[in-house]
């Protein structure tokens, strides 16, 4: 037997703030992956660091399997410290691995309970795009429909430990709330690639003073003069932004976009262009 889990990351956040006392963040989950193979062995974890360990371990305990015949070979696409959820990606895919392994089920209530008791999670492993309350991974809301929209992700460079960010930011983070309100709204009305896009921007600026990303608004407006545009998202405790297209934008549109963008915003790296798409926790067995 070969088990294969994979478990999405992340492009930043579509929203992120305090909402109602509590923190949240929206996912912006995308086509780049954690993955767990899970082959015949000696209950090792093979790849991924000291997170990944701890989430194989607290996954034993819970199911209840100390003795596992299995090794885990933990590989990711996704670079750490970027904003990209790539630590969430690791410990979700883990946690589902040892689960499927002891025949045990985890609701996503409990993988999100589990993941935050390592770390601030963020809710890729819910199948949609989740409303999730970081610290504790519960579960707020889940939008089932996602736009399967293009995603060119920049970066300004160097790195964030997104858990030492918040420890030291903890009472002082604190966005206007009129943005994070209208974002709200404009997602619960109807999810489309344009309200999607909008949300994105107003969250983006609303949490500039907190991690401020060089030359955001010009870069903003920038992509927005471009009719194939509908937003631009930032991980708001990373290093990324990411161009969001609207669902009728052609490839060839999308490269003038990025194009100038680059020459424009020397300081702002182009990684890659990525699809937009539904969370969730990804399971095959050969």
């Amino acid at each position: 037997m070969e088990l294969t889990v994979r478990v999405p990351g992340s492009c930043g956040e579509v929203m992120q703030g305090i909402w109602q006392d509590e923190p949240f963040l929206i996912t912006c989950p995308i086509d780049r992956y954690s993955t767990v193979v899970v082959r015949p062995g000696r209950g090792r974890l093979l790849g991924g660091g000291e997170k990944a360990r701890r989430a194989l371990d607290l996954g034993r305990t819970y199911c209840r399997c100390q003795d596992l015949p299995y090794d885990f070979f933990l590989t990711s696409d996704l670079p750490p410290g970027k904003g990209m959820a790539s630590s969430s990606a690791d410990i979700c895919a883990v946690l589902a691995a040892v689960a499927a392994v002891c025949q045990k089920s985890l609701s996503q209530q409990d993988i999100g309970r589990l993941a935050a008791s390592i770390e601030p999670t963020d809710g890729v492993f819910c199948q949609g795009m989740a409303m999730i309350q970081p610290e504790t991974g519960a579960i707020w809301h889940v939008f089932p429909e996602v736009p399967f929209l293009a995603i060119a992700v920049f970066d300004v460079g160097g790195t964030v430990d997104t858990v030492a960010f918040h420890r030291v930011h903890r009472d002082r983070i604190r966005p206007v709330q009129a943005p994070l309100f209208l974002g709200l709204q404009l997602l619960t009305a109807s999810l489309t690639d344009r309200h999607l896009g909008l949300a994105a921007s107003l969250s983006a600026l609303a949490n500039q003073p907190w991690l401020p990303k060089p030359d955001f608004t010009a870069f903003l407006q920038a992509a927005l003069d471009h009719p194939a545009v509908v937003g631009v998202n930032v991980a708001h405790s990373g290093t990324v932004a990411g161009v969001f297209f609207g669902c009728e934008a052609s490839p060839a549109s999308r490269e003038a976009v990025i194009d100038t963008l680059c020459r424009q915003f020397p300081q702002w790296s182009y990684r890659e262009t990525v699809q937009l798409q539904p969370g969730g926790i990804f399971t095959e067995i050969r």
